[in-house]
């Protein structure tokens, strides 16, 4: 009877060296051994084992847009050390607008391990692991298990487990030298490209469409941008988008797996891509998808000043600009009788103006790229503060060609400045030049771009030079009437058909001030718009009330003052054209419908793949955002990329175990209204409408 229970005994002790699987709702996790006998100085595998239900996936270490990877907090005996986790070769699991790199179906993680010299083997060893994961289809849930295995039990090799994780570590993507392959990367503030070449590569049949860099730094690339490729005779570049870090431009190595074929025939290896390093034969001469533009840019420098000058001539009769400048040309007509040498001055002036502001906008456009921001001509128009000052600019300057008011020589023409009898008019024909550039900003005339696309590849010596030269073509045609005065004879004599013309410039004016009240709209929202014109109403009346005796200069300075409190209220409001959340608790909820508000709760993470598509593809537009205005509907947000208990209780009372959960309280219903995992802004809208039913 002993002997039965001892053999028993062993024979269940024995049983215990392979672990349980622990399974749950949409995966198994299992822990397995590549040896069952360790000693001190050995050094082993151990594998998690993850198998995930059909169309869910886990992650990468690197796990692209949104996700989260797979960790192991390990509890050992002493004397064993765990290794970090050998990531299988990824895959790109694209979602809409977002790729993430991950894992379908079974996946096996080598971990490993080593048996020091202080490890003592004389009896069961008992390893315990705390696995975490993050499993998504439509939905992301973050699953565990806690795990045990027993080593040096007594009990034979298992065979199966063995083979498994060698087949695992086969598989993994290979370590290469640099004698076998060489990679590095450059990149700038749009394109970063990757450069591979080396023996390794010959003979190999290198298609684009089967070449991928994945990147362990998630800052690296853009994850859901296309990676194409340019084939030189060693080797390729992969071309993508750069991602923050890589924008930066402080990383000297990316580390990153080399994926080259597709299924089970495709080929991995580990690289590290040094900053600077372009291998001879990589094909890194130009993008596949730039040949054209580059073909057209051969002509270098001189092609480019030649652009830009004929850009800058052409600046003059853009919309914004003419009815300034051609005000100008009215004034030389004017000033015709004033000394030869006084004019030849002022048109010098207004050049030097005009140079100074271009290589200043140019400077700072250098400046703003030096330190890793994506601008370009016209960048000052991102700025919703800028945008409407030179909307009121080209609002004053209409009412002034109509005659509402008279502005004065100084502002308004290098030619009016010199009919004044006081003074020389120098500084006058100086900020003339300056104020000309000012208009000119929100305009490109044919030949600039091409001409400012040149200067982003170049040093900033020739940018500047090719912004010098644009200066040169936008002051040419009223510098030459300056220095040739002769030239006035080709113009009209002055007469009445002057003040018609200014009139009729106006119009041009106005039409500039609506078009940029347009783009401070899309910057500020509707509500900037509507201060917009206010201020345009309020300004009007300022300077009418200015020139009459019953409302005098004092309702003028009044209105004006008014103007701009409604404008800088406007700009710094909340913009209606975003989502405007707060945190979600339980107690927010039951305020918020206590007032009888629609209560919208998004329940996201970071980490959540599904829930960052539909912020970005939904609950980020206008239209969304202005339905809850409409509605005065509240958004609330239950974030859980961090673990919270509230939020998972919460979850599960509604049935889920994990994000996105989307919830719409309406006046009048004990329970909210849950909509589907994958929204639609038309979805939103009808939802969080009270009079309507969703469903």
């Amino acid at each position: 009877m002993r002997s039965l229970l001892t053999t028993l005994l062993l024979l269940l002790w024995a049983g215990s060296v392979a672990a349980a699987p622990v399974k749950t709702e949409y995966s198994t996790a299992d822990l397995l051994s590549n040896q069952q006998q360790i000693k001190a100085g050995d050094t082993f595998y151990l594998g998690l084992e993850l198998e995930l239900r059909e169309h869910w996936h886990s992650y990468w270490i690197n796990p692209g847009d949104a996700g989260l990877a797979t960790a192991i907090q390990w509890d050992l005996p002493p004397g064993l050390t765990a290794g970090d986790i050998e990531w299988p070769t990824p895959k790109a699991i694209p979602l809409g607008v977002l790729v993430n790199y991950g894992y379908e179906g079974k996946t096996l993680y080598p971990v490993p391990f080593t048996a020091g010299p202080d490890f003592i083997a004389n009896g069961p060893v008992q390893i315990k692991a705390f696995a975490t994961w993050l499993v998504c289809e439509d939905i992301c849930v973050p699953d565990q298990a806690n795990l045990s295995l027993r080593l040096n039990t007594g009990a034979g090799e298992n065979k199966t487990d063995a083979a498994r994780i060698a087949a695992a570590v086969q598989a993994l993507p290979k370590p290469v030298s640099a004698q076998q392959l060489q990679a590095g990367f450059s990149s700038d503030a749009k394109s970063i490209q990757f450069h591979f070449a080396g023996p390794l590569l010959q003979g190999l049949k290198l298609k684009s469409k089967q070449l991928r860099f994945f990147p362990t730094d998630s800052g690296a690339v853009k994850h859901s941008a296309p990676q194409t490729a340019s084939f030189g005779e060693n080797g390729f570049t992969l071309w993508t988008k750069p991602g923050f870090r890589a924008k930066r431009g402080q990383v000297d190595v990316f580390d990153g797996v080399l994926v080259i074929g597709k299924g089970k025939s495709a080929k991995a290896w580990s690289v590290s891509a040094k900053s600077g390093l372009v291998p001879a034969g990589s094909g890194a001469t130009t993008e596949p998808s730039a040949i054209p533009a580059q073909k057209s840019v051969s002509g270098g420098l001189l092609t480019a000043l030649l652009f830009a000058f004929l850009g800058g001539v052409l600046l003059n009769l853009m919309p914004c600009v003419f009815p300034v400048l051609s005000m100008k040309v009215m004034s030389f007509v004017s000033a015709a009788h004033a000394e030869a040498a006084k004019i030849r001055r002022h048109g010098i002036l207004f050049l030097i103006g005009v140079l100074l502001s271009f290589l200043f906008l140019g400077g700072l456009l250098l400046a703003l790229k030096a330190g890793g921001q994506q601008v370009g001509w016209g960048f000052q128009l991102q700025s919703p503060i800028f945008v409407a000052a030179v909307a009121i600019l080209f609002f004053v300057l209409g009412l002034n060609l109509l005659g509402v008011f008279q502005i004065g020589g100084r502002l308004m023409g290098v030619g009016s400045s010199l009919t004044e009898e006081k003074g020389n008019g120098n500084a006058g024909a100086f900020f003339t030049g300056v104020l000309a550039v000012v208009v000119a900003s929100p305009c490109t005339a044919p030949a600039m771009g091409w001409a400012l696309g040149y200067t982003l590849t170049q040093s900033a010596p020739v940018s500047l030079l090719v912004f010098a030269a644009l200066g040169l073509g936008f002051a040419a045609p009223f510098t030459l009437l300056s220095l040739r005065p002769g030239l006035l004879k080709f113009l009209p004599k002055p007469g009445a058909w002057m003040e018609r013309f200014h009139q009729l410039m106006a119009f041009p004016m106005f039409g500039a001030a609506i078009w940029l009240v347009w783009v401070l709209g899309g910057l500020s929202g509707s509500n900037a718009i509507t201060a917009m014109l206010i201020a345009f109403l309020l300004i009007g009346f300022a300077f009418w009330a200015a020139k009459g005796k019953w409302l005098g200069k004092s309702t003028a300075v009044i209105a004006g003052v008014l103007a701009l409190f409604t404008l800088w209220n406007g700009l710094s409001s909340p913009d209606v054209s975003k989502l405007q959340p707060e945190p979600w608790s339980v107690e927010r909820v039951a305020e918020l419908r206590a007032e009888g508000k629609v209560v919208f709760v998004d329940f996201t993470a970071d980490w959540c793949v599904t829930c960052q598509f539909n912020k970005k593809t939904s609950l980020s537009t206008k239209r969304v955002a202005q339905a809850f205005a409409k509605e005065g509907a509240a958004f609330l947000v239950a974030d859980w990329t961090k673990r919270d208990d509230a939020i998972a209780a919460e979850l599960a009372r509604h049935g889920r175990a994990g994000v996105p959960l989307y919830l719409v309280y309406k006046p009048g219903q004990s329970e909210p209204d849950i909509l589907p995992q994958i929204l639609t802004p038309k979805m939103v809208e009808q939802a969080i409408t009270s009079t309507s039913d969703y469903f």
